[in-house]
């Protein structure tokens, strides 16, 4: 079994950052000495990242606080569901490894960026942005900067996740700033890692436009971004958190599906390329109809 199912023309690939307006991240080209320097930091960069990592670590051993997070955001009206720790974790599988990561891979294509190599250097910069695949396990300031180090099309999936956290959005509004002056405690590597030089430009403006609006509805997916429906699907369904929590409530799953997805994830993120273990493409069943049939209808539009 081959992996995922996930194949996108080369000439999709190479317009999928001109349709999203991205420009070319002004670190392209440096040295790779360079750009790993600039992502390991110092004193204050490291022990961020150590409290970071011990906080998400610890909310793993925790389910009563990611229960807690769910719950303040249902209150707050922008979910519905409650799903369980089981159905979270098999559908962050689904979202990472079958929608975002295929999705990032044809991005990072269009706009010349190395791939693993990319990926290392993210982790060293921030290792719990790298390791919780859904966002409600991380601490705030993770969550933070996983915005700021990142290229999102629309930030609402994150601005609405910190908004179970004391004082989240007036932090995420604050450090954003900070950045566009050029004082950000983690300003180097921040800026070494973004993926659309004109992103962190954007991004101060459309996180106080979440703010004055929490129920912002979430950017739509441009039409015919890429030419496979089935990522399409998954995309449009993890846009923000409403559509994940969605689809999660729908999955017939428990612990010992949630440990068998990640044992999955673990071998397909190392020798998927080979040999191929578990689905290839989100679970139509599970994402909204509505959904499923807009991309359905495009796809037969265009063949």
């Amino acid at each position: 079994m081959q992996a995922p199912s996930q194949t996108v023309s080369s000439a999709s690939s190479a317009q999928m950052a001109d349709r999203q307006h991205a420009t070319r991240p002004a670190w392209l080209g440096r040295s790779s000495l360079r750009l790993l320097l600039d992502v390991i930091g110092g004193p204050r960069q490291n022990w961020d990242k150590l409290v970071q990592l011990v906080s998400l670590v610890l909310a793993f051993f925790r389910p009563s606080l990611v229960r807690s997070r769910l719950a303040r955001l249902r209150q707050l009206g922008h979910i519905q569901e409650l799903p369980t720790n089981s159905q979270l974790l098999v559908a962050a599988r689904d979202q990472m490894m079958l929608a975002a990561a295929e999705e990032t891979k044809v991005f990072y294509r269009s706009q010349g960026i190395p791939w693993v190599f990319h990926n290392v250097r993210r982790f060293l910069s921030g290792p719990a942005t790298m390791l919780d695949p859904v966002g409600l396990f991380s601490p705030r300031d993770a969550i933070i900067h996983h915005v700021l180090q990142t290229f999102h099309r629309h930030p609402i999936y994150d601005v609405v996740l910190l908004r179970a956290h004391p004082q989240g959005e007036e932090e995420m509004e604050r450090q954003a700033q900070a950045i566009l002056d050029g004082n950000h405690p983690h300003q180097r590597a921040l800026s070494s890692l973004i993926e659309d030089g004109s992103y962190h430009a954007r991004l101060i403006h459309e996180v106080r436009a979440i703010r004055q609006d929490p129920y912002l509805p979430a950017r739509p997916i441009p039409a015919n971004l890429l030419d496979n429906p089935n990522l399409m699907i998954g995309m449009d369904q993890f846009k923000d958190l409403a559509g994940f929590t969605r689809y999660a409530a729908r999955l017939r799953v428990g612990p010992v599906d949630a440990l068998r997805a990640w044992l999955y994830a673990g071998w397909n993120a190392v020798i998927g390329d080979l040999l191929w273990l578990g689905p290839k493409d989100v679970r139509l069943d599970c994402c909204d109809p509505e959904i499923v049939a807009q991309h359905a209808q495009t796809a037969a539009q265009t063949a």
